[in-house]
C-alpha cells in the first residue's frame, strides 16, 4: 500500500477470503484516528459486517507499547509459519 486512500481496497481484499475461505469473522478492528480508518465507506462496511470499530488514543505510551507487542507477535508468528513450510528466509 503506497497511499492511505488505498486502505479500503486492501481491507476488502483481505476481508473477503477471511469470510469465505476460512469461515471466520473479524470481530473487532482497532486503529488510530488516521483518516483512512475513519471514512464513512469503511465505517459502513464494519457496521454491515457487525465488526466493532475501536480507536486508540493518540500519543498514549501505554497503548503504543501494547500495539508494538501485538505487532511483533504477529510478525514472529508469520515468520515461523513461513519457515515451517520451507519458504526462503528472504521472504
Amino acid at each position: 500500500m503506497k497511499h492511505h486512500f488505498e486502505f479500503f481496497v486492501v481491507y476488502t481484499a483481505f476481508w473477503a477470503p477471511v469470510k469465505t475461505q476460512h469461515s471466520a469473522v473479524i470481530k473487532c478492528f482497532t486503529c488510530d484516528l488516521g483518516g483512512e480508518y475513519t471514512s464513512n465507506k469503511f465505517y459502513e462496511l464494519l457496521v454491515l459486517d457487525g465488526t466493532i470499530h475501536q480507536t486508540s488514543c493518540i500519543d498514549t505510551l501505554e497503548q503504543n507499547i501494547v500495539t508494538k507487542k501485538k505487532y511483533r507477535h504477529i510478525v514472529e508468528t508469520a515468520h515461523s509459519f513461513l519457515l515451517s513450510i520451507s519458504v526462503s528466509s528472504e521472504f
